[in-house]
């Protein structure tokens, strides 16, 4: 009698999660066994360009398998998620990008947040505010609607971001220096951070900083705000308010029926624990439904979450 033999081959994960900084990428067994992670460069093609996003993704992945010991060649389910993946032009430029690197099925391509939102609550709903360098809120009920709010760039909005909160602090010292404002500790602490003697000087210096150098300042005014409410804490409460606003908006399009989780993410809540705290005690106020939590993994391993709930 002859026995029918199967033979089952492992399929792996690899989430990768994109950013304008660096690029994390973990892979995984399909039970989500860790077998492999790493970190490289920045994968935002706007900010580096499309060549250097193809190559930095293809060095994420072959080190990847290559630290795993498995072959490129090997079953695997791709989840990467990237700012600005919700735009259908981003998605065209990605998945062109992911062609070219032999990435054509078994993929996902999303958005940071979504990520970041499945790795901060280990589900497949609930709402994430991120106040980073910039700053959104993004949501997702049982019934697989999603909702965002704020997250329009810096230019536009980013209200409650990082970038946010340092031009407002170095708009309060243009304004002390004029005479407009009540004076501010914000004057002395910057000038001396950035080796100026003068208020004027921010002038030349704004115009040559990145954005990630202006929104660094944002830990200044952070730390002024504990001795200082007329200005500085104030700007730290104009941002809390602004995420609260953005939350509420995409908890009230969502609708969610029951208990649901608000995940706190980004450098500015992760390290600003009384900013947090401000935000935890607002939300608590106007959602008492709402379980407010930090991240419990972070965004890649969401990615591998994501690409593992669509096996």
């Amino acid at each position: 009698m002859l026995v029918e033999v199967k033979h089952w081959r492992i399929m792996y994960i690899i989430g990768i999660d994109g950013g304008g900084t660096k690029t994390v990428g973990i892979l995984t067994t399909e039970t989500g066994q860790h077998l492999a992670q790493v970190q490289s460069g920045p994968t935002n093609y706007h900010v580096v360009g499309e060549t250097q996003t193809q190559s930095v993704l293809e060095d994420v992945v072959s080190e990847l398998c290559r630290k795993a010991g498995i072959s490129r060649t090997s079953p695997i389910r791709f989840c990467l998620g990237m700012a600005g993946l919700g735009r259908a032009a981003d998605q065209h430029v990605i998945g062109q990008i992911c062609d070219e690197l032999g990435i054509r099925e078994n993929r996902i391509l999303t958005h940071d947040a979504h990520i970041a939102l499945i790795g901060g609550t280990e589900k497949q709903e609930g709402v994430i505010v991120i106040s980073g360098t910039g700053a959104i809120v993004y949501g997702i009920n049982a019934d697989g609607k999603e909702a965002r709010a704020s997250g329009w760039g810096y230019l536009l909005g980013d209200e409650g971001s990082g970038y946010d909160i340092a031009i407002k602090g170095l708009r309060a010292i243009a304004r002390a220096a004029d005479g407009r404002d009540d004076p501010t500790e914000l004057t002395s602490r910057i000038l001396n951070t950035l080796d100026l003697n003068d208020p004027s000087e921010l002038i030349r210096w704004v115009h040559a900083a990145s954005r990630d150098t202006i929104a660094h300042l944002a830990e200044i005014v952070f730390d002024t705000a504990q001795s200082e409410y007329s200005v500085a804490e104030r700007i730290v409460d104009d941002a809390a308010n602004e995420l609260v606003c953005a939350a509420g908006s995409v908890i009230g399009q969502l609708e969610f029926k029951g208990q649901f989780d608000v995940v706190l993410s980004g450098g500015n809540l992760i390290h600003q624990s009384v900013f947090a705290d401000k935000l935890r005690h607002q939300l608590a106020e106007i959602q008492p439904k709402a379980s407010v939590l930090f991240p419990k993994h972070e965004p890649a391993y969401g990615a591998v979450l994501l690409a593992q709930s669509k096996l």
